[in-house]
């Protein structure tokens, strides 16, 4: 009987160790997939990321370029319509 007994607990501890041990083992595997994955994943994203930063600066040139094109056409109208108006002249005061 004592041979049962300890047959057992050796079984017993043996199913243990191995369940840990492939649970262990499998939750390793999934996170070098996963740092494989990512890591793959890098140099496309880095790509992308940059082309978006060039996109964003092109339209903020853009968008400066339009902006001093506006502000100088109100300039120039602004002065169009002072040359054609005259100016006020002092007027005569009564004391």
């Amino acid at each position: 009987m004592l041979n049962s007994s300890v047959s057992l607990l050796t079984a017993i501890l043996t199913a243990i160790v191995v369940f840990f041990f492939t649970a262990a083992w499998m939750k390793m595997k999934s996170a070098r997939d996963g740092y494989r994955t990512a890591k793959a994943a890098v140099a496309p994203a880095r790509k992308t990321m940059w082309s978006k930063i060039g996109s964003l600066l092109k339209v903020a040139v853009l968008v400066v370029i339009f902006a001093l094109l506006l502000v100088a056409w109100q300039v120039s109208d602004l002065a169009d319509a002072a040359d054609g108006k005259p100016s006020p002249s002092p007027s005569v005061s009564h004391d």
